[in-house]
């Protein structure tokens, strides 16, 4: 009876910190902002979820506490931009401590009852803080492997261009028309650029926003034809370079199949021996009762 009103207690504890604090940070209710996440889940936008919404609103609040190192906290904020998330370091950073530390409440919360799953869940506090501080710099290295996929045929489009237009501007409108979702979004905003202000200092730009090896090359001779060097040379071996690196990534996941194979089928005979364990050991026991 008495753990019954401790639990209660703490429940009825958790719901008054909880409207406390969404006073506190101006949450609208939840009512309210569930129909909004409909109206944007209707417009095309991400959907999100309602605990996700309160989170970052009080970390919004509570980020003024933090002092990020200026080195650290301008790679964030690039990783936030290419990203697209709409949150300054601090406020990211914060968000990401909350959800480490929200989850360890609930882990010591569990240790008074089943201590056993309330350290495990103290102990993947850690993992959440991990996974949550990481997911801008995940969404990034995707990103920008993706664009890397789609690199070698953009390198053709504009070896096949110089032979007819050393126009700079006319070929990366040209390959927009076929390019992928990532990599046009880039060009996008790259003829933006040159249409408004200086070519070379657009093509810097976009080298810098993708951070690619291979895309320097590229950005390195469409700057060579800018100042009216002969580039088609330069790209053709660029091109050869490219479909090589191109055929060994290639190689290198069709290594990486056997092996995921095998890490699946011994899970598979782990569990088929696991089922006759569980039997055998259930046919003992029932047979040692027999015998007393």
């Amino acid at each position: 009876m008495t753990t019954l009103l401790i639990l209660l207690a703490a429940v009825l504890l958790g719901i008054g910190a909880y409207n406390l604090s969404c006073a506190f940070v101006d949450v609208p209710t939840a009512r309210t902002s569930r129909m909004m996440m409909i109206a944007k889940k209707q417009t095309g936008e991400a959907s999100e979820k309602l605990s996700d919404v309160y989170l970052t609103r009080i970390a919004e609040k509570l980020s003024p506490l933090l002092k990020l190192d200026p080195i650290k906290k301008s790679k964030l904020e690039l990783a936030l931009n290419i990203a697209e998330i709409p949150l300054t370091p601090e406020s990211y950073t914060m968000k990401a401590i909350l959800t480490a530390l929200l989850t360890a409440l609930l882990g010591l919360f569990l240790l008074l009852f089943i201590p056993l799953v309330g350290f495990l869940v103290m102990a993947s506090s850690i993992l959440m803080w991990f996974s949550t501080y990481q997911k801008a710099f995940d969404i990034v290295k995707k990103r920008k492997k993706l664009i890397e996929a789609e690199l070698p045929r953009f390198a053709v489009s504009i070896q096949q261009g110089l032979s007819t237009d050393r126009d700079v501007l006319k070929l990366l409108i040209s390959y927009r028309r076929i390019a992928g979702p990532h990599l046009g979004k880039e060009l996008d905003t790259t003829i933006a650029d040159m249409k408004t202000g200086n070519y070379e200092n657009a093509l810097l730009h976009l080298q810098n926003r993708v951070g690619s090896t291979m895309l320097s090359d590229i950005v390195r001779g469409l700057i060579g034809t800018l100042r009216g060097d002969d580039q088609q040379m330069y790209f053709k071996m660029l091109v050869f370079d490219m479909r090589q690196i191109e055929q060994n990534n290639l190689k290198k996941e069709a290594a990486k199949r056997p092996k995921q194979m095998q890490k699946y089928s011994m899970m598979m005979l782990f569990c088929i021996l696991l089922i006759y364990v569980v039997v055998l050991s259930v046919e003992v026991v029932s047979s040692i009762g027999s015998f007393f």
